[in-house]
């Protein structure tokens, strides 16, 4: 099959693998990175965060493009998702290529034994049921980008390595420069890229080098040293001055703890689910080991003992005949791309998923080259006629077969497990049902019960999450959330502040209480409570709107005022925020202010009738009953049944004399409010202009 083909096979497979997912929701991180992240609305939004590298900007202007072409309409970001991966797909075959290419330098022989590994490898890649976090849950496209552009630099680092001569290797520097740019990109992605050096290093070592382990190493030592070096210096001075170098949030784990504890993930949770990838979830049960003497922990270092002993024995070898150069360097890449997030750097989760989707690089090369190597023994032993089966083709077929099943049951696992993530029911469900021990399942299916209404069946699961751990503040606040919304604001308030017990700098927990405290009739510490939101979390956009009409409510003007603005910085085209900003001006007597933000609300939603009254009260007490006679007929096109706007043109035309249309549209208010409180002096009118 020529390489055209091969592109379209794993077009193909790919489009099948994860076609299933366009219409899936957003999930977990995906409310904050995405839908509550005001950099993604709009392309002039771009500046605030391009040149932030802890931001991961590349991919949030990803979702900013996303937002350009959908909105918050899920179809365009899983698109992208999958667009991403199969261009890594791609990276992969030809990754394979250009190692076999360096190989056939070496040894010609061998690379005529394993033409078939780069298809077999972008294959597995490809329809992995591992993969399927990283693909199918839209936020983890930050480890698709970096793996893509992570491969990219591989690729493209040694594509002006070429042989001249059997003794020396020449380069165009160009490519290597090239490499560098590329795995920059890959930084604005995610900083796992940062074990590119050593993966270079590696790549040499196996397949551009000639020389023994000691002489390598001698000869690269100044630059291991100097990388490593820079290395250190970056994480220094961002442990030290910055917001650490690949912490996702604060946590209570120390770096020997989680170290220890990276030792058994590696091998139970991330070896066990290449091999058979069985019982994946978004929440794995993998709890923190606190001691050597667990068996975990001892099992581990086994695992991981064995792991390396083969690796060094596969490399000795391959620097005598490269006949194990794939499945070395495959198997070192596995170490060494996890090293960033299962070393000594404690992040929030000890384990997840989408953290294996660069590693599964390597095993893709390991698993396709001893797939190949099956078949090809069982093929050469055939045509050898050894054990005498020499007309017995049935094991070659069966060979075969298994290289297919393989890729079937791949394929089948992970459309199966797109299935468990259409929406955050499903998904949360499945994480409890496979982690009834841990807690914060229970909290987020609550959490996805509460988005549907469903409070009843939100309350029970937060309340089971409690049973785990009484003090878990976020199940702890949203019970206030939830029992606020069921008008039941005693409870509410309660819960919410025990959960502010907890954690003081829960801004959640601050703007829920905030809501109660409003209801329940203390404005002024409703206010306090919206301001320690917006402190603790200072992009809170419904803290600032709450806060900007609460203000307003409570003559606060200039409060309200900044407080509108803030939220208008993040969603510039929200019609009621217009309509709070421009109600603000008008109660301070900046009329022309209040003109045009009414008009901005109007714009943005013509169905939102408010602007129009406001707009045409200004206009009347201005005097310019032109303009306010046009507002109130819009409103009244809209909503014949407005008393309110019928009473005002019928003043209106009563002030211009117009005595016919005053009684008309006098007679329609008395007609929709025949007790209203000014009713006799109308009939009264009426009665004498008849």
């Amino acid at each position: 099959m020529k390489t055209p083909y091969h592109y379209l096979v794993l077009t193909l497979l790919v489009c099948v693998a994860y076609g299933n997912t366009l219409q899936h929701s957003f999930h977990f991180d995906d409310i904050s990175s995405i839908l509550e992240k005001p950099w993604i609305r709009g392309l002039d939004k771009i500046p605030d965060f391009i040149f932030s590298y802890s931001q991961r900007p590349l991919v949030i202007l990803s979702f900013n493009i996303n937002y350009a072409i959908s909105g918050f309409k899920e179809w365009s970001y899983h698109v992208f998702n999958i667009s991403f991966h199969l261009i890594v797909v791609f990276l992969v075959y030809q990754s394979v290529k250009l190692i076999l290419f360096h190989i056939s330098q070496k040894n010609k022989s061998i690379v005529n034994e394993s033409n078939q590994i780069p298809l077999l490898a972008a294959l597995i890649f490809a329809v992995h049921p591992l993969n399927t976090q990283a693909v199918t849950y839209i936020s983890s496209r930050s480890s698709i980008m970096a793996t893509m552009f992570y491969l990219l630099a591989i690729i493209i680092f040694f594509g002006g390595v070429y042989k001249t001569n059997k003794k020396e290797n020449k380069i165009n520097y160009i490519y290597p420069i090239g490499g560098v740019v590329f795995c920059g990109f890959g930084i604005l992605c995610k900083l796992i890229v940062v074990s590119f050096p050593a993966i270079i290093f590696a790549y040499h070592f196996y397949f551009i080098s000639d020389q023994s382990i000691k002489s390598w190493i001698k000869r690269q030592l100044k630059w291991v040293l100097g990388i490593t070096g820079t290395l250190i210096i970056v994480f220094l001075y961002k442990k030290l001055y910055g917001d650490g170098l690949l912490r996702a949030s604060i946590v209570n784990i120390t770096a020997w703890d989680y170290f220890r504890t990276q030792i058994g993930v590696i091998p139970f949770e991330y070896f066990r689910k290449m091999l058979f990838p069985f019982n994946l979830t978004i929440d794995p049960d993998f709890h923190v080991i606190q001691h050597w003497k667990s068996r975990i922990a001892i099992g581990g270092m086994f695992i991981l003992g064995i792991f390396s002993i083969i690796w060094i024995k596969l490399s000795e070898v391959t620097k005598q005949s490269k006949k194990y150069a794939l499945e070395a360097f495959g198997l070192i890449w596995i170490l060494i791309t996890m090293s960033p997030t299962s070393s000594f750097v404690p992040l929030l989760d000890v384990a997840t998923e989408h953290r294996t989707y660069l590693p599964l690089v390597g095993f893709s090369i390991v698993m396709a080259s001893f797939l190949i190597r099956l078949k090809n023994f069982i093929q050469q032993s055939i045509k050898d006629n050894v054990h005498g089966i020499c007309n017995n083709k049935q094991i070659l077929r069966l060979s075969v077969f298994l290289i297919f099943l393989t890729l079937v049951s791949f394929l089948v696992g992970t459309r199966e497990r797109n299935k468990i993530w259409k929406d955050e029911v499903s998904l949360w469900t499945d994480a409890k049902q496979k982690a009834p021990s841990l807690v914060r399942p229970y909290n987020n299916l609550g959490e996805a019960y509460d988005k549907l209404r469903h409070y009843d069946l939100a309350i029970a699961e937060f309340e089971a999450a409690l049973r785990l751990n009484p003090n878990y503040f976020f199940a702890l606040s949203n019970l206030g959330n939830v029992y606020g919304k069921k008008k039941k604001y005693e409870r509410a308030i309660f819960y919410t502040k025990k959960a502010l017990q907890q954690k003081k700098d829960y801004a959640p927990g601050h703007y829920n209480l905030g809501k109660a405290l409003h209801m329940t009739g203390n404005p002024k510490k409703a206010i306090l409570s919206y301001r320690s939101a917006i402190k603790y979390n200072p992009y809170f956009e419904e803290a600032f709107f709450n806060l900007g009409f609460l203000s307003l409510e409570q003559k606060q003007f200039i409060e309200a005022i900044d407080n509108f603005k803030n939220f208008l910085e993040m969603q510039p085209r929200h019609p009621k925020a217009h309509f709070g900003l421009a109600t603000s001006y008008a109660m301070m007597g900046k009329q022309a202010e209040a003109k045009q933000y009414y008009q901005n609300a109007i714009n943005y939603d013509p169905d939102f009738l408010s602007p129009y009254i406001n707009l045409a009260n200004i206009y009347m007490t201005a005097g310019n009953t032109i303009e306010a006679k046009k507002l109130l007929k819009m409103v009244l096109l809209k909503n014949k049944n407005l008393a309110g706007v019928h009473k005002n043109l019928g003043l209106i035309f009563m002030q211009e004399k117009d005595i016919n249309n005053a009684s008309k549209y006098l007679k329609e208010y008395l007609r929709l409010m025949p007790m209203a409180p000014d009713a006799v002096a109308i009939k009264s009118f009426l009665k004498n202009n008849n």
